[in-house]
Protein backbone atom coordinates (compact mmCIF):
# COMPACT_ATOMS: atom_id res chain seq x y z
CA UNK A 1 0.00 0.00 0.00
CA UNK A 2 2.77 2.37 0.52
CA UNK A 3 4.63 1.57 -2.57
CA UNK A 4 1.10 2.79 -4.49
CA UNK A 5 0.74 5.92 -2.65
CA UNK A 6 4.70 7.22 -2.52
CA UNK A 7 5.88 5.98 -5.82
CA UNK A 8 3.74 8.77 -8.06
CA UNK A 9 5.00 11.45 -5.67
CA UNK A 10 8.39 10.36 -5.84
CA UNK A 11 8.29 9.82 -9.63
CA UNK A 12 7.17 14.18 -9.68
CA UNK A 13 10.15 14.90 -7.46
CA UNK A 14 12.35 13.09 -9.80
CA UNK A 15 11.00 14.56 -12.74
CA UNK A 16 11.77 18.24 -10.87
CA UNK A 17 14.89 17.66 -9.75
CA UNK A 18 15.82 16.55 -13.37
CA UNK A 19 14.41 19.69 -15.03
CA UNK A 20 16.21 21.77 -12.33
CA UNK A 21 19.48 20.00 -12.90
CA UNK A 22 19.51 20.76 -16.67
CA UNK A 23 18.07 24.38 -15.92
CA UNK A 24 21.00 25.04 -13.16
CA UNK A 25 23.46 22.41 -13.25
CA UNK A 26 26.29 24.22 -10.74
CA UNK A 27 23.48 24.28 -7.89
CA UNK A 28 23.33 20.17 -8.22
CA UNK A 29 25.99 17.50 -7.15
CA UNK A 30 26.09 14.57 -9.81
CA UNK A 31 26.78 12.09 -6.49
CA UNK A 32 23.54 13.46 -4.53
CA UNK A 33 21.88 13.23 -8.00
CA UNK A 34 22.77 10.06 -9.35
CA UNK A 35 21.51 7.49 -6.20
CA UNK A 36 18.05 9.16 -6.29
CA UNK A 37 15.92 6.83 -8.11
CA UNK A 38 12.11 5.70 -6.69
CA UNK A 39 13.42 2.19 -6.05
CA UNK A 40 16.15 3.71 -3.43
CA UNK A 41 13.76 6.31 -2.10
CA UNK A 42 11.10 3.66 -1.47
CA UNK A 43 13.28 1.53 0.57
CA UNK A 44 14.27 4.32 2.29
CA UNK A 45 11.10 5.62 3.33
CA UNK A 46 9.90 1.82 3.86
CA UNK A 47 12.25 1.71 6.81
CA UNK A 48 10.55 4.22 8.52
CA UNK A 49 6.76 3.84 7.69
CA UNK A 50 4.89 1.00 9.12
CA UNK A 51 3.05 -0.92 6.62
CA UNK A 52 -0.94 -1.16 7.11
CA UNK A 53 -2.11 -5.05 7.01
CA UNK A 54 -5.17 -5.61 4.90
CA UNK A 55 -8.34 -6.65 6.69
CA UNK A 56 -8.68 -9.84 6.65
CA UNK A 57 -11.39 -11.33 4.54
CA UNK A 58 -13.86 -14.56 6.39
CA UNK A 59 -13.50 -17.73 4.19
CA UNK A 60 -16.43 -18.71 2.01
CA UNK A 61 -17.68 -22.20 2.36
CA UNK A 62 -17.88 -23.17 -1.15
CA UNK A 63 -21.70 -23.79 -2.41
CA UNK A 64 -21.99 -27.46 -1.83
CA UNK A 65 -21.09 -26.56 1.68
CA UNK A 66 -24.39 -25.32 1.78
CA UNK A 67 -28.01 -26.82 3.21
CA UNK A 68 -30.17 -27.72 0.31
CA UNK A 69 -33.02 -26.48 -0.33
CA UNK A 70 -35.87 -28.64 1.06
CA UNK A 71 -37.77 -28.38 -2.50
CA UNK A 72 -34.62 -29.91 -3.92
CA UNK A 73 -34.29 -33.15 -1.64
CA UNK A 74 -38.19 -33.61 -2.28
CA UNK A 75 -38.94 -37.16 -4.12
CA UNK A 76 -41.38 -36.96 -6.86
CA UNK A 77 -44.48 -38.88 -6.36
CA UNK A 78 -44.90 -41.09 -9.67
CA UNK A 79 -47.92 -43.15 -11.25
CA UNK A 80 -47.67 -45.48 -14.02
CA UNK A 81 -51.27 -46.50 -15.94
CA UNK A 82 -50.33 -50.24 -17.08
CA UNK A 83 -50.96 -50.79 -20.09
CA UNK A 84 -52.36 -54.74 -18.94
CA UNK A 85 -55.05 -55.29 -22.19
CA UNK A 86 -58.88 -54.84 -20.86
CA UNK A 87 -58.45 -54.72 -17.62
CA UNK A 88 -57.12 -52.37 -14.69
CA UNK A 89 -53.64 -51.30 -12.91
CA UNK A 90 -52.01 -48.66 -11.79
CA UNK A 91 -48.42 -48.86 -10.07
CA UNK A 92 -47.34 -45.76 -7.39
CA UNK A 93 -43.75 -45.07 -6.26
CA UNK A 94 -44.60 -42.78 -3.38
CA UNK A 95 -41.61 -40.10 -2.28
CA UNK A 96 -40.68 -42.01 0.90
CA UNK A 97 -39.55 -44.85 -1.73
CA UNK A 98 -42.61 -47.13 -0.99
CA UNK A 99 -44.97 -48.43 -3.33
CA UNK A 100 -48.73 -49.20 -3.88
CA UNK A 101 -50.35 -51.16 -6.60
CA UNK A 102 -54.57 -50.90 -7.68
CA UNK A 103 -55.77 -54.10 -9.26
CA UNK A 104 -53.43 -56.26 -11.22
CA UNK A 105 -54.65 -56.54 -14.89
CA UNK A 106 -56.53 -59.54 -16.63
CA UNK A 107 -53.60 -62.08 -16.73
CA UNK A 108 -51.54 -64.23 -13.67
CA UNK A 109 -48.78 -65.01 -16.32
CA UNK A 110 -45.03 -64.83 -16.12
CA UNK A 111 -44.94 -62.76 -19.02
CA UNK A 112 -47.89 -60.67 -18.48
CA UNK A 113 -47.54 -56.92 -19.30
CA UNK A 114 -47.72 -56.48 -15.37
CA UNK A 115 -45.15 -58.83 -14.86
CA UNK A 116 -42.53 -57.54 -17.52
CA UNK A 117 -43.65 -54.07 -15.94
CA UNK A 118 -42.15 -55.09 -12.57
CA UNK A 119 -39.53 -57.30 -13.47
CA UNK A 120 -38.47 -53.39 -15.85
CA UNK A 121 -38.32 -51.68 -12.48
CA UNK A 122 -36.66 -54.18 -10.75
CA UNK A 123 -39.51 -54.65 -7.59
CA UNK A 124 -38.70 -57.15 -5.82
CA UNK A 125 -41.73 -56.20 -3.02
CA UNK A 126 -44.83 -54.07 -2.73
CA UNK A 127 -45.76 -52.69 0.08
CA UNK A 128 -49.48 -52.24 -0.49
CA UNK A 129 -51.58 -53.91 -2.81
CA UNK A 130 -55.30 -52.69 -3.44
CA UNK A 131 -58.04 -55.02 -5.00
CA UNK A 132 -60.52 -51.91 -5.62
CA UNK A 133 -63.49 -54.65 -6.67
CA UNK A 134 -63.46 -58.42 -7.31
CA UNK A 135 -63.71 -58.92 -11.07
CA UNK A 136 -61.31 -60.83 -12.66
CA UNK A 137 -60.05 -58.02 -14.71
CA UNK A 138 -59.55 -56.18 -11.86
CA UNK A 139 -57.68 -59.32 -9.63
CA UNK A 140 -56.51 -61.75 -11.59
CA UNK A 141 -53.15 -60.38 -11.85
CA UNK A 142 -52.99 -60.32 -8.56
CA UNK A 143 -52.30 -64.09 -8.46
CA UNK A 144 -49.07 -63.45 -9.90
CA UNK A 145 -47.92 -60.75 -7.71
CA UNK A 146 -48.62 -62.80 -4.32
CA UNK A 147 -47.55 -65.67 -5.73
CA UNK A 148 -43.73 -64.12 -6.79
CA UNK A 149 -43.58 -60.68 -4.45
CA UNK A 150 -43.64 -60.13 -0.62
CA UNK A 151 -46.76 -57.83 0.12
CA UNK A 152 -46.94 -56.04 3.13
CA UNK A 153 -50.52 -54.98 2.88
CA UNK A 154 -53.73 -55.57 1.21
CA UNK A 155 -56.62 -53.31 0.89
CA UNK A 156 -60.27 -54.82 0.03
CA UNK A 157 -63.54 -54.55 -0.18
CA UNK A 158 -65.83 -57.30 1.80
CA UNK A 159 -68.37 -58.06 -1.19
CA UNK A 160 -67.97 -61.52 -2.34
CA UNK A 161 -68.84 -62.40 -6.08
CA UNK A 162 -71.34 -64.68 -5.98
CA UNK A 163 -70.62 -65.68 -9.45
CA UNK A 164 -66.91 -66.64 -9.35
CA UNK A 165 -64.76 -68.65 -6.56
CA UNK A 166 -61.31 -67.27 -7.83
CA UNK A 167 -61.80 -64.20 -5.73
CA UNK A 168 -61.89 -65.80 -2.39
CA UNK A 169 -59.29 -68.12 -3.64
CA UNK A 170 -57.27 -65.28 -4.13
CA UNK A 171 -58.15 -64.07 -0.46
CA UNK A 172 -57.83 -66.99 1.01
CA UNK A 173 -54.02 -67.14 -0.57
CA UNK A 174 -53.36 -63.96 1.05
CA UNK A 175 -54.78 -64.95 4.49
CA UNK A 176 -52.83 -68.48 4.18
CA UNK A 177 -49.78 -65.80 3.46
CA UNK A 178 -50.08 -63.71 6.43
CA UNK A 179 -50.40 -60.80 4.93
CA UNK A 180 -52.27 -57.89 6.55
CA UNK A 181 -55.54 -57.24 5.55
CA UNK A 182 -57.38 -53.69 5.89
CA UNK A 183 -60.63 -53.32 5.11
CA UNK A 184 -60.91 -49.44 4.53
CA UNK A 185 -64.14 -47.39 4.84
CA UNK A 186 -65.32 -44.42 3.44
CA UNK A 187 -63.55 -40.93 4.78
CA UNK A 188 -60.49 -43.03 6.30
CA UNK A 189 -57.23 -42.00 5.28
CA UNK A 190 -54.76 -44.53 4.49
CA UNK A 191 -51.27 -44.58 6.41
CA UNK A 192 -48.88 -44.34 3.35
CA UNK A 193 -46.68 -42.39 3.12
CA UNK A 194 -46.51 -38.52 5.77
CA UNK A 195 -46.00 -36.41 3.24
CA UNK A 196 -49.18 -37.96 0.81
CA UNK A 197 -52.39 -38.11 1.65
CA UNK A 198 -54.50 -40.83 0.80
CA UNK A 199 -58.03 -40.79 1.42
CA UNK A 200 -60.75 -42.96 0.19
CA UNK A 201 -63.86 -41.93 -0.98
CA UNK A 202 -65.69 -45.08 -1.33
CA UNK A 203 -65.63 -49.09 -0.85
CA UNK A 204 -68.01 -52.07 0.86
CA UNK A 205 -66.49 -53.05 4.48
CA UNK A 206 -69.61 -54.72 5.48
CA UNK A 207 -69.75 -58.19 4.13
CA UNK A 208 -72.20 -58.04 0.82
CA UNK A 209 -72.63 -60.74 -1.68
CA UNK A 210 -74.10 -60.13 -4.89
CA UNK A 211 -73.66 -61.53 -8.59
CA UNK A 212 -74.71 -58.37 -10.32
CA UNK A 213 -71.69 -56.73 -12.07
CA UNK A 214 -73.14 -52.96 -11.46
CA UNK A 215 -74.01 -54.15 -7.26
CA UNK A 216 -69.80 -55.17 -7.73
CA UNK A 217 -68.59 -52.45 -9.65
CA UNK A 218 -70.11 -50.04 -7.25
CA UNK A 219 -68.49 -51.49 -4.24
CA UNK A 220 -64.94 -50.31 -5.46
CA UNK A 221 -62.61 -48.91 -3.48
CA UNK A 222 -62.43 -45.49 -4.41
CA UNK A 223 -59.38 -43.60 -3.47
CA UNK A 224 -57.90 -39.90 -3.74
CA UNK A 225 -54.38 -39.51 -3.50
CA UNK A 226 -52.58 -36.09 -2.86
CA UNK A 227 -49.07 -34.94 -2.79
CA UNK A 228 -47.80 -30.96 -2.90
CA UNK A 229 -49.85 -29.28 -5.30
CA UNK A 230 -51.16 -32.21 -7.00
CA UNK A 231 -54.00 -35.13 -7.04
CA UNK A 232 -55.21 -38.01 -8.89
CA UNK A 233 -58.41 -39.77 -8.22
CA UNK A 234 -58.42 -43.72 -8.27
CA UNK A 235 -61.91 -44.94 -9.02
CA UNK A 236 -62.01 -48.77 -9.83
CA UNK A 237 -65.29 -49.52 -11.61
CA UNK A 238 -67.73 -47.83 -10.12
CA UNK A 239 -70.93 -46.24 -11.96
CA UNK A 240 -73.07 -42.87 -11.92
CA UNK A 241 -75.15 -44.00 -9.08
CA UNK A 242 -72.46 -43.72 -6.39
CA UNK A 243 -70.56 -40.89 -8.46
CA UNK A 244 -73.74 -39.05 -7.69
CA UNK A 245 -73.61 -40.19 -3.84
CA UNK A 246 -70.20 -39.12 -3.95
CA UNK A 247 -70.65 -35.99 -5.36
CA UNK A 248 -73.83 -35.24 -2.30
CA UNK A 249 -71.21 -36.22 -0.04
CA UNK A 250 -67.81 -34.85 -0.68
CA UNK A 251 -68.08 -32.22 -3.21
CA UNK A 252 -65.48 -30.18 -3.99
CA UNK A 253 -63.23 -32.56 -1.93
CA UNK A 254 -63.33 -34.81 -4.94
CA UNK A 255 -61.45 -32.46 -7.00
CA UNK A 256 -58.30 -33.89 -8.99
CA UNK A 257 -55.81 -32.76 -11.03
CA UNK A 258 -55.78 -36.72 -12.47
CA UNK A 259 -58.62 -38.72 -12.98
CA UNK A 260 -58.51 -42.66 -13.50
CA UNK A 261 -61.68 -42.92 -15.59
CA UNK A 262 -64.18 -45.11 -13.91
CA UNK A 263 -65.27 -48.91 -15.90
CA UNK A 264 -62.81 -48.10 -18.47
CA UNK A 265 -64.90 -45.52 -20.64
CA UNK A 266 -68.08 -46.80 -19.88
CA UNK A 267 -71.44 -44.90 -20.88
CA UNK A 268 -72.72 -45.81 -17.14
CA UNK A 269 -69.41 -43.77 -15.37
CA UNK A 270 -67.91 -40.09 -15.71
CA UNK A 271 -71.12 -38.49 -15.31
CA UNK A 272 -71.21 -34.30 -16.05
CA UNK A 273 -72.16 -34.08 -12.82
CA UNK A 274 -69.23 -35.76 -11.44
CA UNK A 275 -66.62 -34.34 -13.83
CA UNK A 276 -68.03 -30.96 -12.52
CA UNK A 277 -67.28 -31.80 -8.81
CA UNK A 278 -63.72 -33.57 -10.09
CA UNK A 279 -62.67 -31.09 -12.48
CA UNK A 280 -59.86 -32.96 -13.86
CA UNK A 281 -57.27 -31.99 -15.84
CA UNK A 282 -55.79 -35.21 -17.43
CA UNK A 283 -57.88 -38.19 -17.67
CA UNK A 284 -56.51 -42.01 -18.13
CA UNK A 285 -58.29 -45.19 -19.48
CA UNK A 286 -57.62 -48.08 -18.84
CA UNK A 287 -58.92 -50.11 -21.55
CA UNK A 288 -57.95 -53.11 -24.30
CA UNK A 289 -57.29 -52.50 -27.78
CA UNK A 290 -60.70 -54.05 -29.98
CA UNK A 291 -61.89 -55.17 -26.79
CA UNK A 292 -65.97 -56.82 -26.81
CA UNK A 293 -67.56 -53.70 -25.40
CA UNK A 294 -66.99 -50.82 -27.02
CA UNK A 295 -64.73 -49.06 -24.76
CA UNK A 296 -64.05 -46.40 -23.74
CA UNK A 297 -67.64 -45.24 -25.32
CA UNK A 298 -68.16 -42.32 -27.60
CA UNK A 299 -70.55 -40.65 -24.69
CA UNK A 300 -68.09 -41.13 -22.16
CA UNK A 301 -65.00 -39.46 -24.34
CA UNK A 302 -67.24 -36.76 -25.32
CA UNK A 303 -68.17 -35.53 -21.80
CA UNK A 304 -64.34 -35.69 -20.97
CA UNK A 305 -64.09 -33.31 -24.14
CA UNK A 306 -66.36 -31.18 -22.65
CA UNK A 307 -64.80 -31.15 -19.54
CA UNK A 308 -61.64 -29.83 -21.11
CA UNK A 309 -59.44 -32.70 -20.11
CA UNK A 310 -57.02 -34.39 -22.07
CA UNK A 311 -57.60 -38.06 -22.69
CA UNK A 312 -54.96 -40.80 -22.11
CA UNK A 313 -56.01 -44.40 -23.38
CA UNK A 314 -53.58 -47.70 -22.25
CA UNK A 315 -54.84 -49.09 -25.77
CA UNK A 316 -53.49 -46.22 -28.12
CA UNK A 317 -51.11 -44.48 -26.28
CA UNK A 318 -49.67 -47.53 -23.87
CA UNK A 319 -48.37 -47.75 -20.25
CA UNK A 320 -48.50 -43.74 -19.24
CA UNK A 321 -46.66 -41.90 -16.20
CA UNK A 322 -47.78 -39.39 -14.51
CA UNK A 323 -45.18 -37.43 -11.76
CA UNK A 324 -46.23 -34.92 -9.13
CA UNK A 325 -44.10 -32.84 -7.09
CA UNK A 326 -39.94 -33.90 -7.10
CA UNK A 327 -36.87 -32.18 -7.16
CA UNK A 328 -38.00 -29.07 -9.90
CA UNK A 329 -40.29 -27.24 -8.35
CA UNK A 330 -41.91 -26.74 -12.01
CA UNK A 331 -42.44 -30.74 -11.83
CA UNK A 332 -46.45 -30.14 -10.35
CA UNK A 333 -47.91 -32.56 -12.66
CA UNK A 334 -46.82 -33.83 -16.09
CA UNK A 335 -48.27 -36.41 -18.05
CA UNK A 336 -45.77 -38.67 -19.79
CA UNK A 337 -46.04 -40.92 -22.14
CA UNK A 338 -44.20 -44.14 -21.13
CA UNK A 339 -44.28 -47.04 -23.26
CA UNK A 340 -46.31 -49.38 -25.33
Amino acid sequence: MADKVLRPAINALLKAAAAAFLVCPPFFSPVLVTPLYAGAALDSLNEIITPVEPPAVPAVAPPSAYPAASVSAARALNVYFISVGQGDCEYIELPNGKNVLIDGGPSDSADSPLAEFLARHNVTKIDYVVLSHPHSDHYKGLRYVFNNFTVGNFYDTRMDNAGSATDNALRDQIRDLGVNVTYPAPGDTLDWDSNVQAKVFNSCPASTQSSSGRDINNCSIVIKVAYQHSSVLFTGDMENEVESALVSTYGSELQADVLKVGHHGSKYSTSEAFLAAVKPHDAYISVGAGNNYGFPTFACLSRLQAAGATVYRTDTDGTQKYSSGGASPSLTGQALAFMR
